[in-house]
């Protein structure tokens, strides 16, 4: 997973294109937008650890008293 790790971090700096970083780390292009997607959608996770441990704490409680 570590040449996904080095080919995810090369697409979000935008190197290169989807296509040139895909086959040189030999994946596919839809991996890479895809795990771009869920990266970004949990950034906040990385930036704000406490927060999303909260909000995450709430909703097991929520779904706990259901």
């Amino acid at each position: 997973m570590a040449d996904g790790n080095n080919a995810l971090n090369a697409t979000l700096q935008n190197e290169s294109t989807l296509a040139q970083i895909a086959s040189k780390h030999n994946i596919l292009p839809q991996n890479l937008v895809n795990w771009k997607k869920i990266f970004l959608a949990n950034a906040e996770i990385a930036m704000e650890p406490s927060k999303a441990v909260k909000e995450y704490k709430e909703g097991s409680v929520m779904v706990q008293s259901t």
